[in-house]
């Protein structure tokens, strides 16, 4: 059995893009566009202490929102020691305490989850799909290195 290697690509999105984003989340008839698929997630910097914003893909099930990062990007950084967070999903605030897993082999099946959720996010990543509709795990363990899995549990209902 031979282990496929994927490595991912080091492109951002445009600054431009993500402040975009972020006025279509905040604004109310758009939100519920934009929003079914892109969440707004707010959070303290560990080191200036400062609020700051990204809109980022994820999967929800339940209480529990998924995202996925690179781990070359530092922004999740943030969550090592200040895990609260507040989540803009489909027009709504919650609060929520983020977890983050880095790469370990305990996180796949999260990663497989929300990829096979969130397909439009796997092509980017670069898997591929089994003929039986599935996500392909070799090349989602292939990855798992190279990604940051943020599992944020969601603490009650939406804020005012």
């Amino acid at each position: 059995m031979t282990t496929e290697t994927l490595t991912l690509s080091t492109r951002t999105p445009p600054k431009w893009l993500n402040q975009m984003m972020e006025v279509l989340l905040r604004t109310p008839v758009l939100q519920n566009w934009v929003g079914a698929s892109v969440a707004l997630i707010t959070f303290t910097g560990r080191r200036t202490g400062k609020s700051y914003s990204t809109p980022v893909t994820y999967y929800r099930e339940g209480d529990t929102v998924i995202v996925l990062s690179k781990k070359f990007r530092t922004w999740w950084r943030n969550f090592l020691e200040k895990p609260q967070v507040e989540l803009r999903l489909k027009g709504s605030t919650f609060r929520g305490r983020a977890h983050v897993g880095i790469g370990d082999e305990a996180d796949l099946q999260a990663l497989v989850t929300f990829l096979d959720n969130r397909r439009m996010d796997a092509k980017a990543y670069g898997v591929t799909f089994t003929p039986e509709g599935r996500i392909r795990q070799d090349q989602a363990r292939a990855i798992l290195p190279q990604i940051v899995i943020i599992r944020i549990t969601l603490g009650g209902p939406p804020l005012g």
